[in-house]
């Protein structure tokens, strides 16, 4: 999982998270990485085009998207 953070971090492109939230409620989300931390990162939801701070606890599954469409994420 690290190093998928740490690709979208560097490289500045998505991922795919699956994350339960504190309400057991499960969420896909494409994500930019902008900051990892100890217990959380905080990244840019490309759906909802905002910051958002998620829990490492909470996610569930990280991958790179399985097709990128001939759009810039940076």
């Amino acid at each position: 999982m690290n190093h998928l953070f740490k690709y979208s971090l560097n490289e500045r492109k998505p991922i795919e998270l699956i994350y339960l939230n504190n309400s057991g409620e499960i969420s896909y989300r494409l994500v930019i990485i902008r900051r990892i931390k100890l217990d959380n990162v905080l990244v840019y939801d490309l759906q909802k085009q905002q910051m958002r701070t998620f829990s490492i606890d909470g996610i569930l599954s990280v991958a790179k998207p399985k097709r990128q469409r001939g759009v810039n994420y940076a």
